[in-house]
């Protein structure tokens, strides 16, 4: 009877460690994907910031090009932070101070203020909400009169 207890709990246990690792494996799978797609994402960003013709295809009706190129280019900075927060380097403590510095910026401020309430309805995980909700309240202390 005990080595049969034994042999079970060893076997449950060489199951839990399976499972662990299949998670882990499933996790890690998700983040190289996510990784990759804002990486594209991020160069694309890049070119269209930096490319006249593109920024001119791209752009909102009511926003010049020249405009939309530097909210381009605020987005990018936007998209890099995400993936960083979204992949655990940065804390949500880091994530208040760094969007405050980002909303220092013309060109992230004409972004949100454009784009913002669209990245909010586009937002689904918690860890995109609370992206997304550090930045709106960066933006509003960034754009908000104290007396």
């Amino acid at each position: 009877m005990k080595t049969s207890i034994a042999v079970l709990t060893a076997g449950a246990a060489i199951a839990a460690v399976g499972v662990a690792q299949l998670v882990q494996k499933d996790r890690q799978h998700k983040q190289t994907i996510d990784a990759t797609l804002s990486r594209i994402q991020i160069e694309w960003l890049s070119r269209a910031s930096s490319d006249p013709l593109e920024a001119k295809f791209w752009a909102p009706k009511g926003v010049e090009p020249e405009q939309y190129q530097q909210m381009l280019s605020g987005n990018r900075s936007f998209c890099q932070l995400s993936l960083r927060y979204r992949l655990g380097l940065v804390s949500r403590r880091q994530l208040a101070l760094y969007g405050d510095k980002l909303m220092a910026a013309d060109a992230c401020r004409a972004y949100w203020e454009r784009f913002g309430s669209y990245r909010e309805a586009e937002a689904e995980s918690r860890v995109e909400r609370q992206f997304t909700q550090a930045m709106k309240d960066a933006y509003l202390r960034a754009t908000t009169v104290t007396a």
